[in-house]
């Protein structure tokens, strides 16, 4: 490529390439899924490099998922509830929260909701999908930033 002059800068053009690529296809994540790929696209993948700068959480247990229980989640225990969710986000990535007081019918309807939005196609979904999410319902990938993210999700 003309004014390319290593490898790291055609590697990010060609990164940048399939990232406007995928943002295109306005299909998502689920979307390069239901296209029939059979293996993960390279911007999915950690870097060797940033994989070997990660550092390694002692003593998280990764085999469960933390748990966050709001019972009794009254002022006083507002503070530690707090830092409960922060440890494990940061920590973890994610977390269960029990005890909210949302009913589980409520719960068991939102996943049908999302589940059927999802097996929508492609081009029902292609009509709401965009980076930006402040125009009311907004459908997009996880990875808010992508073409300045090191990874996506």
């Amino acid at each position: 490529m003309i004014g390319v002059t290593n490898a790291n800068e055609q590697q990010a053009l060609n990164r940048a390439q399939e990232v406007r690529q995928f943002e295109d296809s306005n299909l998502a994540v689920k979307g390069l899924l239901d296209s029939g790929l059979s293996t993960l696209p390279p911007m999915f993948i950690h870097p060797p490099d940033l994989l070997s700068s990660l550092k390694h959480v002692v003593g998280l247990k990764t085999d469960s998922i933390p748990i966050i229980d709001l019972s009794g989640s009254n002022f006083d225990r507002r503070p530690s509830i707090i830092e409960e969710v922060a440890r494990a986000a940061h920590e973890f990535g994610f977390f269960q929260i029990v005890n909210h007081g949302v009913p589980t019918k409520v719960l068991s309807q939102t996943i049908v909701a999302v589940k059927a939005f999802h097996e929508q196609p492609a081009e029902v979904k292609a009509r709401i999908y965009r980076r930006e999410s402040k125009t009311g319902v907004a459908f997009f990938t996880s990875s808010v930033d992508l073409l300045h993210s090191n990874t996506f999700c």
